[in-house]
């Protein structure tokens, strides 16, 4: 029975809590949710595709910043090269804030750009900064949360001469942090900009910061399709420019690009467009009708509910249609009893807000294909026993996915008194519910918390974290990596998972590693491992295969030999040798889908030399040694020499592995003693294994 500290009581975690999940992918959130929650906006953090194009600037290499983070795991700032910076400039857009910016930064090194995200102010603060120091001269810096950014005045050779500097700063510290950084980059005749939120109307700001202004999307489109075409062999400026305007003339296009919320969703529609040309006027329409700003006009035919027809509609008839609608976009791709389940719940807490007498549960009144309006034609399509789940013969099916988020958004944004019967409805889809439901909710509540990211989580998420039940502790960590799939609110994400980390609650320190373990990931990796190793300290941790999980997740290819010198670290300190343990066997067994011989790719990487091969027998000894994981460690180390035995690009690195681990006398005698009753062993060791035993 594990404890928890609560507020300097300790009390026991129920033991009647279901075993904690076996297979980690059950944790890890799927990227459709957020094509599903975002559309255009889904974060590429999570979509693990390599992006192209100018709409891709991004960080290439990355300097570390080394602090000292009062004795904790060190959390380090980064600072990354932007690269592509050439090609944006190739396609920038005017703002009104350009010719005031560029004064600024001619008269001080550190300024600060204020405007509403998703208005293309990350793009003018580049553009700043490349015309004063040159494309190839500017880095972002990213800082954790619980680092002060005036670490980096003892990194004062991080930063180079004449080169130029972009920070995100969340928060109204930039007065400040503009003071204590400018005499250092002033120095280094270096530019700082920094970029906060701000959505206060312009006039009164002090000489050092700039007021954004959002570029005229008709612009926007003009040159990113402009530039699209023009790349076509024998194209022509001339005949691009044609192109465009002809593009413009057709109806509705110049509608859409107004209505859309920012830059990004204006490029997106160029995109589709130049990669349909030559596009015909029914090609544009289908393009347009996946819009982000065509999304959201249909939302809101979706929840508008009046058919038109004469005569007086039933008695919340439609309150009725409206939750059936909202029940079916929070369970899309879920069986249809959710949604007739979930809509009786919504409507039972919509009575209980306006205290009207309880009037039971609908029965046989309305047919589904009344109740879903113009979805009916969605719902229609997932009679195909492919779109159905579970052996239902019904799912709730969106034919466009993103507009389950764009029906989430008009729910919120559009009706009085709708917020606080939605958030109590998801209380109870989450307290109440099974893991599909709970997936659910967990979802929605994480896109909600982009509209109001303190409130969903003073009334929801902060409370399924601190829960004795691992189920709730799993939605909250849902909740937060579907809010950062967003990317809007990443940096209040972050903040919020630090702070349940290295917290006082052992219920919020697992709810953290369960972030990790749903697919969270830092800007930089050693943030995730100061966080977990934190976590992993935590004597509730023992018994349970979190942080483990939160490992696995974080485990790349490329991340591989930090991620083993890391556990090996941790191998070295007694409280974390099980978690040690645990991650490496959960890493040792992780298979990559491109392998034809099911070849466990940490396997790989140590026949590659591409990990520390003394690390990794460090980690082997603590698994095999240790009581609690000896037996999944000795099948696991055998299925290691088994790969070996059939692949003699293995075999040398997996026998050097074993001489090491036998050097050790007991270890060499629980070696032979365990290997000879597994049953590929049955006829004797190899050779080669024998031999390497006996060195």
């Amino acid at each position: 029975m594990s404890e928890t500290i609560r507020d300097g009581e300790t009390t026991p975690e129920p033991a009647a809590d279901p075993p904690d999940e076996a297979d980690p992918e059950s944790q890890r959130m799927d990227p459709q949710i957020g094509k599903e929650l975002y559309g255009d906006r889904f974060s590429a953090v999570y979509s693990r595709l390599d992006l192209d194009g100018v709409s891709a600037v991004g960080t290439g290499n990355t300097i570390s910043i080394v602090t000292n983070n009062l004795g904790q795991p060190s959390a380090r700032p980064i600072i990354g090269d932007l690269v592509r910076i050439a090609e944006l400039l190739e396609v920038y857009v005017p703002t009104a804030a350009d010719e005031e910016l560029r004064k600024r930064l001619s008269e001080r090194s550190a300024v600060c750009l204020a405007g509403r995200p998703y208005t293309g102010r990350f793009s003018t603060a580049l553009v700043a900064l490349a015309r004063r120091h040159g494309p190839d001269h500017i880095h972002e810096i990213t800082l954790p949360d619980d680092v002060d950014p005036e670490v980096l005045n003892r990194a004062g050779d991080s930063i180079q001469e004449n080169h130029g500097y972009v920070l995100r700063l969340p928060g109204n510290q930039h007065r400040h942090i503009m003071r204590v950084l400018a005499d250092l980059f002033r120095r280094r005749s270096a530019s700082l900009l920094l970029l906060r939120d701000d959505d206060s109307r312009p006039g009164g700001r002090p000489g050092s910061e700039v007021q954004h202004h959002r570029p005229r999307p008709s612009a926007v489109f003009r040159a990113h399709l402009r530039r699209h075409l023009h790349a076509r062999p024998g194209s022509t400026e001339e005949n691009s420019d044609q192109q465009v305007d002809r593009y413009l003339q057709y109806g509705g296009l110049a509608e859409a690009l107004d209505s859309c919320y920012g830059p990004r969703e204006v490029v997106s529609i160029a995109e589709a467009v130049g990669a349909a040309h030559p596009a015909d006027d029914n090609t544009l329409a289908r393009i347009l009708d996946s819009s982000q700003p065509r999304r959201r006009a249909h939302a809101a035919e979706i929840l508008g509910t009046d058919d038109g027809r004469p005569g007086r509609r039933p008695r919340r008839l439609d309150q009725h249609e409206r939750a059936f609608r909202i029940a079916y976009a929070v369970f899309a791709r879920q069986p249809l009893h959710y949604v007739f389940e979930a809509a009786s719940l919504l409507l039972e807490e919509i009575d209980g807000q306006a205290k009207r007498v309880d009037w039971g549960r609908m029965a046989l009144q309305y047919p589904v294909s009344e109740l879903l309006g113009p979805l009916k034609v969605d719902w229609q399509e997932s009679r195909d026993a492919a779109n159905s789940q579970g052996g239902s013969s019904r799912s709730a099916w969106l034919r466009d996915g993103a507009m389950r988020g764009a029906i989430i958004d008009e729910a919120w944004h559009e009706f009085d008194s709708t917020r606080p019967a939605l958030l109590t409805w998801l209380k109870t889809l989450v307290t109440t519910g099974d893991e599909p439901m709970r997936r659910a909710a967990a979802e929605a509540a994480g896109l909600l918390a982009h509209h109001d990211f303190g409130r969903v989580c003073t009334d929801l998420v902060d409370d399924w974290a601190a829960s004795p039940k691992r189920r709730l502790r799993q939605a909250a960590a849902w909740a937060m990596v579907a809010a950062d799939m967003g990317g809007q609110v990443g940096h209040l994400v972050r903040r919020q998972v630090r702070g349940w980390a290295g917290g006082r609650r052992n219920y919020q320190r697992d709810a953290a590693a369960r972030v990790y373990a749903s697919g969270l990931q830092q800007p930089d990796l050693s943030w995730s491992l100061a966080d977990l190793r934190r976590i992993a300290q935590d004597p509730m941790q023992q018994n349970l295969r979190t942080v483990a999980g939160g490992v696995y997740q974080l485990y790349t290819a490329h991340s591989a030999d930090q991620i083993i010198a890391e556990l090996a670290a941790w191998s070295q300190d007694r409280q974390l040798q099980p978690q040690a343990g645990h991650a490496l066997l959960k890493l040792a067994e992780k298979v990559d889908d491109d392998s034809p011989d099911d070849v466990p790719d940490l396997l790989v990487r140590a026949a590659a030399q591409e990990v520390d091969c003394h690390g990794l027998v460090r980690l082997w000894r603590v698994a095999l040694l240790t009581p609690g994981l000896s037996p999944r460690a000795w099948r696991t180390f055998g299925q290691w020499l088994t790969k070996a035995d059939t692949d003699d690009t293995l075999r040398k690195a997996v026998a050097s592995l074993v001489a090491e681990l036998a050097a050790g006398p007991s270890l060499s005698r629980r070696m032979e003693f365990s290997l000879v009753r597994q049953p590929q062993f049955d006829n004797g060791l190899p050779e080669w294994l024998d031999t390497a035993m006996r060195r």
